[in-house]
């Protein structure tokens, strides 16, 4: 069994390098360390204008320490069929998900051990803590992210007392009542707390290892996870994994109304109500849309917020492309007494309307931090314009074209 997740995991491996020399191309990475590099130097710019003893410190401590226990779920590699071919040798799964605990333990904490290097100087500067409070600090945190892997653990087994897999208990309410004793009564208060926390869940296996597997539970938990893993990538690339749902919107269909019915808008109509309706490409373009403009709200300066917004409006236009081919399997779409002129013209326009709400969006966020800064004001403004059109006039019908020959 261990030698079947090496297998997997190698394999699984292989495929995340594959999209992830998709994602951190030369320019993502070039535009990634002008916005660590940024972000950075207005985290120490920050911190300067910080004091000890502000009153929403403990709080914001707890609520980052709190989602950085999130990060990194059990990983077990588990695919469907399994449920047929392994379910005669249940008995023996339990080293292969050991095997699966180990690897998502490791990763898991390395993420805790980042998130704590980030969080300690603001701590430092906002609380009143010693280096052995900062060091009992990170022990409690891994101890907690320990813990709510073992909960994870037990969740893929028939257990008779639920509430050792319960993650409503072990990914909220025992890390913030940890945490919180951490902050505000004692740090070593709060490392006792995540040793019984771990001692009962590591204690508790005995029972619930001999038990039988919950094989759909277990599935769907890996199919979740994987399901956020191409959600990511799918930010950036095309993942054919990924399959879309459809979900009508009638908040939207005042404007989806506008479009008139004749002949030359039929993809104007097809792409219009597609990318609403499309649960991946709509949700893709919200979740760029909000993150980026969070950025921009957070971050003040002259040029970084200029290319954010431009990096930003760039990523949602490339990830709306693979869209113009997404009728193009349909047959139906082949018989349209209409050129692929009309095609692209529509694409283009139903595009031009998409990022012009984003750049809108972005526009007003910058305004709003950075009104007294007229460079930064005007060049978001004048560079989303130019970005936009360039991209959609120029960019646009070359890259369609390539891509159709390609196809």
């Amino acid at each position: 069994m261990k030698q079947l997740f090496r297998q997997r995991l190698t394999s699984h491996l292989k495929e995340m390098m594959r999209y992830l020399r998709l994602v951190f191309n030369d320019y993502f990475v070039l535009a990634l360390l002008f916005v660590i590099g940024g972000l950075g130097y207005y985290y120490s710019h920050a911190l300067k204008q910080l004091h000890t003893g502000i009153w929403w410190a403990p709080i914001l401590i707890i609520g980052v320490l709190l989602v950085s226990v999130q990060l990194g779920r059990f990983a077990t590699l588990i695919q469907a069929p399994d449920y047929v071919f392994l379910l005669p040798r249940e008995s023996d799964i339990y080293n292969y998900l050991k095997s699966g605990y180990k690897y998502s333990l490791s990763i898991a904490l390395a993420i805790q051990v980042l998130l704590w290097i980030i969080l300690m100087p603001f701590i430092q500067v906002t609380m009143h803590v010693t280096a052995t409070d900062l060091y009992v600090l990170l022990a409690t945190v891994l101890l907690m992210k320990t813990v709510w892997l073992n909960a994870d653990f037990a969740r893929k087994y028939h257990l008779q007392n639920r509430w050792l897999s319960n993650r409503l208990i072990f990914r909220l309410v025992v890390p913030i009542i940890t945490f919180a004793l951490c902050v505000y009564v004692n740090y070593w208060l709060g490392l006792a707390l995540a040793v019984i926390a771990l001692i009962v869940s590591y204690f508790s296996r005995q029972k619930w290892a001999a038990r039988s597997l919950d094989w759909t539970k277990m599935i769907a938990d890996e199919n979740s996870r994987m399901h956020t893993v191409y959600q990511f990538f799918n930010l950036f690339t095309d993942v054919p994994t990924l399959q879309g749902s459809v979900k009508r919107r009638r908040y939207v269909d005042g404007i989806l109304n506008q479009i008139k019915l004749v002949p030359k808008n039929t993809y104007l109509y097809l792409y219009g109500h597609g990318i609403v309706r499309d649960n991946e490409m709509s949700g893709l373009y919200v979740r760029l849309l909000v993150i980026g403009t969070l950025f921009l709200v957070f971050i003040k300066g002259e040029m970084l917020p200029i290319l954010l917004s431009l990096l930003f409006v760039y990523l949602i236009g490339f990830q709306m492309i693979p869209f113009y081919f997404h009728f193009s399997d349909n047959a139906f779409v082949h018989v349209y007494p209409i050129t692929n002129q009309y095609q692209l013209m529509s694409f283009q326009k139903v595009l031009l309307y998409l990022l012009s709400t984003v750049g809108v969006v972005f526009a007003i966020a910058v305004v709003a931090v950075n009104y007294s800064n007229l460079v930064t004001v005007f060049g978001v403004i004048i560079g989303e314009a130019v970005e936009i059109w360039a991209f959609i006039y120029l960019y646009l019908p070359k890259r369609l074209a390539r891509s159709e020959r390609v196809r």
